[in-house]
């Protein structure tokens, strides 16, 4: 019992020691304690995108990978946009890796429809060792579709995903 009394010390305390205002960094990604949808504690890693998506005016995509606090099971990407991706629900990305062959995931569409995310921890064990990642995505109306793209150059996810890992308490995936 004491043990799990020290873990949810050492969690509280990391919590608190890393805010939005004290974001640290690795590299180009810049690490923040945030919160779930469902309001639970979770430590984020985000990233901007080195394209830009075209529109008025032009913007760089955000990258970021989650953990939740003593959730192993319990990791997710997001890409926060700022225009808006027509539709509801769901939206069909390609994602390639170190330029292997595209892949396509299925993300959800939320806040607003500036945010998709995916919950999936196979994907970021695949990131661990990975050095750029492209998101290609479609949106528009059935008569109008435009693609967009964004790039980002990962740098040491290994040492990313170690350090949100024990931020969150977990295991690496």
């Amino acid at each position: 019992m004491k043990l799990h009394s020290k873990t949810a010390i050492i969690l509280l305390l990391s919590w608190f020691a890393i805010t939005p205002a004290m974001a640290e960094e690795i590299g180009a990604w810049s690490l923040h304690a945030s919160q779930t949808e469902e309001g639970q504690p979770a430590f984020t890693a985000s990233l901007t995108s080195t394209t830009l998506i075209a529109s008025s005016p032009d913007y760089a995509p955000i990258y970021a990978i989650s953990c939740r606090v003593g959730d192993a099971k319990r990791w997710s990407q997001s890409l926060q946009l700022q225009d808006q991706v027509a539709g509801s629900g769901k939206i069909a990305i390609d994602a390639t890796v170190d330029g292997k062959t595209a892949r396509e995931e299925i993300w959800q569409i939320g806040k607003g429809n500036k945010t998709l995310s995916r919950i999936n921890a196979p994907d970021i064990a695949e990131l661990r060792t990975a050095k750029r990642l492209k998101l290609e995505w479609n949106w528009g109306w059935s008569w109008l579709w435009l693609a967009e793209e964004a790039r980002f150059e990962l740098g040491d996810m290994e040492a990313v995903i170690f350090t949100l890992a024990k931020n969150c308490g977990i295991e690496e995936p």
